[in-house]
């Protein structure tokens, strides 16, 4: 006789937002990944012309995102936490299967943005997940999540390298959306709303979210961390326009570009989804500050090796190698905003370092797009070792003066 196994509804949400990740970030990485390609196939045949729209295709719907996040954010604080999940889901659903639709490049641009306004479902698993956490388990079930996003990061490239070559770009999308749509249907059976956020949404909607935001950002640790959000995620899709064309530059003209960029950014999401949930149990262990630090350190020296490599096969191990340590940064940093943050305010302070997120990939590929233009593919590597160089230290210096502002303990712990 089998016996089943009891959960409770913290980790029921832990493993329904595990699943819904993976797929909901399988489905958007294996169109994202196609757009270099698709803009090509949309009439621009020139490859700086095609990064120079790449890059505006992330910029908008990052920029877009940037203002929506944290009124979602503040939204979920006082009407439910699941309720934002499965609003994120179903709006992601519908605007990838929109992208199969478009006739040219300025169209895509506006169902970017509508995606940046009305998407978002890895900032409402993270607040899901956070505030039904009790703290001993905190960094691992965040880690576990982080690991959840590479994992359908990593395999999403893949997947949509290959599928883009074999059923096209447009039929690509059309998958993606049922893909989403499964991970909704996910969240609306196996999702529960945490029984400590009832109190809490009772206190959020009396206060004014202008108000939140303004106490929240006069927390010096949490200010702190968004700005060095900004800067780790602008210095991570810096690379965002120059790589796809970096690969085309080093690879022979007989081999599929989208097949093997979908393995680079394949090799670095896996080995950041196998870190992260390493990084999550280390970081209850030593301090999510020192995890972040040794993080930030490696991906710093790894950007070298990568603007040198001579193949497409070099410039996967490195960038796996780099994904080793990106995976520590993710679960650590988003216990740090919890930590910093007061609990019925988490999903507020999660939507300001989401939105600062969004900021930084906003930024990177405009002044990646603009290096390449002015330089070359190689030079945006070596760029962005220097500003995460600047997150390093920025680093050290919040880890000896920052400690945890709040309790972040479930009432059931």
């Amino acid at each position: 006789m089998i016996r089943r196994i009891a959960l409770e509804p913290w980790q029921k949400n832990l493993a329904a937002s595990v699943l819904i990740q993976v797929l909901s970030l399988l489905a958007f990485q294996a169109g994202a990944v196609l757009v270099p390609y698709f803009i090509q196939d949309l009439g621009v045949t020139d490859l700086k012309a095609a990064a120079a729209w790449t890059g505006a295709w992330q910029s908008v719907g990052a920029a877009i995102f940037a203002i929506f996040t944290p009124i979602w954010g503040a939204i979920s604080d006082r009407y439910g936490r699941r309720p934002n999940l499965l609003r994120a889901a179903a709006a992601t659903a519908i605007m990838i299967g929109i992208n199969g639709l478009v006739q040219a490049p300025w169209q895509l641009l506006v169902v970017r943005a509508l995606q940046g306004m009305f998407t978002g479902t890895p900032a409402a698993a993270t607040a899901l997940v956070a505030v039904g956490t009790p703290k001993k388990h905190l960094a691992f079930a965040l880690g576990l999540l982080q690991t959840s996003f590479f994992i359908g990061m990593s395999i999403g490239p893949m997947v949509g390298g290959y599928l883009g070559d074999a059923i096209g770009f447009r039929a690509t999308f059309y998958v993606s959306a049922i893909i989403v749509l499964i991970s909704f249907l996910i969240a609306l059976k196996f999702t529960v709303e945490p029984e400590e956020s009832v109190a809490a949404r009772e206190r959020a909607q009396k206060e004014n979210a202008l108000t939140t935001f303004r106490d929240l950002l006069r927390i010096p640790t949490l200010m702190g961390l968004i700005v060095l959000t900004v800067i780790i995620n602008l210095t991570g899709s810096i690379l965002s326009p120059a790589m796809p064309i970096f690969i085309q530059e080093i690879i022979p003209p007989d081999r599929s570009p989208a097949s093997v960029a979908g393995n680079v950014f394949g090799a670095s999401a896996l080995a950041a989804a196998v870190s992260a949930i390493v990084a999550g149990k280390v970081s209850d262990r030593i301090g999510h500050r020192k995890t972040v630090l040794v993080s930030t350190l490696g991906v710093t020296l790894l950007y070298v090796p990568q603007g040198l490599a001579p193949t497409a096969t070099a410039l996967g191990v490195f960038a796996a190698l780099q994904g080793l340590f990106r995976g520590g940064l993710g679960p650590s940093m988003n216990a740090m905003v919890v930590e910093s943050s007061p609990r019925d305010k988490t999903g507020s302070a999660l939507g300001l370092s989401s939105s600062a997120a969004s900021i930084g990939f906003a930024l990177g590929p405009m002044l990646g797009a603009a290096i390449l233009a002015a330089l070359s593919t190689r030079a945006v590597f070596f760029i962005a070792a220097g500003l995460f160089a600047l997150v390093t230290l920025g680093v050290a210096i919040l880890a000896r003066r920052a400690e945890p502002q709040f309790d972040t303990a479930s009432p059931s712990e």
